[in-house]
């Protein structure tokens, strides 16, 4: 009888638990591996978003080749402003503007921000679009693009942050050279001459992204800096590079809901990022 009773008790005295300090301890231990690993968490989520963005900007690339090839070397056009991409006068590789929030209270439709069928939609073929080459419309936009607009009180997230080099398929200043068919893009030569590249949320409108050539040196649109501070850019040939961009005048700080100032803004004769882009968009004749 005992014997039960002791056994009894050991049972339920059980094994030693942890004291406060010992508790204390192993959650400052978890606390130390976490601020260790977050950033490295952080790294490679950012990496996934650069290596996905590449992709995309790849497929575009892709699209835009195979175009070219099924109309007789003429390249996708490229316009500007409300409206381009939707009709015969004013063609383009895409249709369609992204707006932002700031935007909603003004005479525009700012569904086109979600509207995917802007992007690959078979009534904007005639038009000059890609969408019937590069028909997934997740493609046209990076994954670490999180500018969103409002529509009937809900919050949705724009479809589209790429825009094309603005003399691809366009006709700009008469004293450089614009690209209309494969076999104009000398100098540059396809390894060099950029064409898609991530536009900044607040700069994106339409498929056009604006350099000015002329100037020594100026910005109209800014690159994105979403990866680094870097973008995906493809070139003519087909393949993609990662430029990180390193002037504050590229990448200046964002003002929520707001576009940047347009027009041309003179930077510095010591631009290093605008004197790479300009060598790598066009040449003078």
């Amino acid at each position: 009888m005992s014997r039960r009773k002791s056994n009894r008790r050991g049972k339920e005295n059980g094994p030693p638990g942890f004291t406060l300090l010992e508790l204390l301890v192993v959650i400052a231990v978890i606390s130390i591996l976490a601020a260790l690993l977050l950033p490295v968490l952080g790294k490679s989520k950012q990496k996934a978003w650069q290596t996905a963005c590449s992709n995309n900007v790849r497929q575009l690339q892709l699209g835009w080749i195979m175009y070219a090839s099924d109309y007789n070397d003429y390249l996708p056009h490229n316009s500007c402003g409300v409206g381009a991409g939707q009709t015969l006068e004013n063609p383009g590789w895409v249709a369609g503007n992204m707006w932002l929030n700031s935007d909603a209270g003004q005479d525009v439709d700012i569904t086109e921000s979600t509207n995917t069928d802007l992007l690959v939609g078979n009534q904007y073929a005639p038009f000059g679009s890609i969408g019937g080459y590069v028909k997934n419309p997740a493609v046209y936009r990076c994954p670490a693009d999180t500018s969103i607009v409002p529509i009937d009180g809900a919050t949705f997230p724009r479809v589209r942050s790429v825009s094309m080099n603005n003399y691809m398929g366009a006709p700009e200043l008469p004293d450089f050279r614009f690209f209309m068919k494969m076999q104009d893009i000398i100098a540059p030569g396809p390894s060099d001459a950029w064409v898609f590249m991530d536009e900044r949320e607040d700069s994106i409108n339409d498929g056009l992204f604006a350099v000015d050539a002329a100037a020594r040196y100026a910005i109209i649109d800014y690159p994105a800096s979403y990866h680094n501070g870097g973008s995906s850019i493809s070139f003519a040939d087909g393949h993609t590079e990662y430029h990180k961009w390193l002037e504050p005048t590229t990448n200046p700080p964002l003002i929520v809901d707001q576009h940047l100032p347009g027009g041309s803004k003179p930077t510095s004769p010591n631009d290093r990022d605008m004197a790479w882009l300009v060598e790598r968009t066009t040449s003078r004749k």
